[in-house]
């Protein structure tokens, strides 16, 4: 599927917006952990399978997601957003809510490349050992003060499945961005927020010239695609022998390739196999039919 549509200009989005999208700061990571918190809180992956406890234990269910954000702050690779609006209470003094937040990361086959592009630290660079002595505090942390909200076995399911899906992420794809996290305070969804923190990683993967990616949610395909991930999917988080997320509904993933790039669709297989509401067949019909048309004349 070709990709040349071009996501909007940071300056066009929030041009007519009722909120403010900036960089985020440490402090702003709480007010994300707890957004984080309550958009997934029936999530089938994040709330259900990974957080069966957390009726009981609400407030543990932030550990989960704050200890993952302060790990990866200190890597230049990851780029957290927040969009913001003013509070009423304090509207005088200038002060905001976070009302929405991104967590984007830029994948690559090294740490060189990312150096390279500007989003990293040379080898030399002693802030190279601020990310592992975080990961160190964390552990020391959960260990005090454990997620009483997570289930013992399921806890780092996500973690677990990570090998199973290197392979998509290769070839002209190597390097990439990629939406880790998305969420909307409930109280301020469908007002273009989740969009614009969306379309700001389309519009950084364009300028570089490498790819964007997302893994959709069940139900959040339709979503992911109406913001620019015309391609795919060409994976699911669940495939392969083995992979601990075979049964969880959803996990598509979808690309928004470099410019001019035209691969071919992924064949049918097994990696398909899995449960959620995305339409197979009208995939399948779609794919038919581009290679139809893409044949030549006798």
């Amino acid at each position: 599927m070709s990709s040349t549509t071009r996501p909007l200009s940071p300056s066009s989005l929030l041009a007519q917006s009722a909120f403010d999208l900036r960089r985020a700061r440490f402090s702003d990571l709480a007010a994300a952990a707890r957004m984080c918190s309550r958009a997934f809180d029936d999530d089938v992956l994040f709330g259900r399978l990974i957080h069966p406890y957390r009726k009981s234990y609400p407030g543990d269910v932030d550990k989960y997601w704050y200890r993952r954000f302060v790990v990866d702050w200190w890597d230049p690779s990851h780029i957290f957003l927040v969009t913001t609006v003013p509070s009423a209470e304090y509207e005088d003094n200038g002060e905001e809510i976070v009302t929405g937040f991104a967590h984007w990361s830029r994948i690559a086959p090294s740490w060189r490349d990312n150096y390279k592009a500007g989003w990293g630290w040379a080898w030399w660079d002693p802030r190279r050992l601020l990310r592992p002595i975080s990961r160190l505090f964390v552990r020391l942390l959960a260990w005090l003060s454990p997620n009483r909200a997570a289930s013992r076995k399921d806890e780092f399911i996500v973690e677990r499945s990570y090998n199973y899906l290197d392979h998509i992420w290769t070839g002209q794809r190597s390097e990439c961005w990629y939406l880790e996290c998305l969420a909307v305070h409930p109280d301020y969804q469908k007002q273009g927020q989740g969009r614009a923190l969306v379309m700001m990683g389309l519009w950084q993967a364009q300028r570089e010239g490498v790819a964007c990616s997302v893994i959709a949610a069940d139900g959040k395909e339709k979503f992911y695609q109406a913001c620019g991930f015309d391609v795919g999917p060409v994976g699911r988080s669940g495939e392969g022998e083995g992979n601990p997320l075979k049964e969880v509904p959803g996990g598509l993933v979808f690309f928004k390739d470099k410019e001019g790039l035209v691969l071919p669709d992924r064949q049918f297989g097994s990696w398909m196999d899995g449960h959620g509401v995305f339409d197979w067949d009208e995939w399948k019909k779609g794919v038919e039919t581009k290679s139809t048309d893409n044949q030549e004349p006798e």
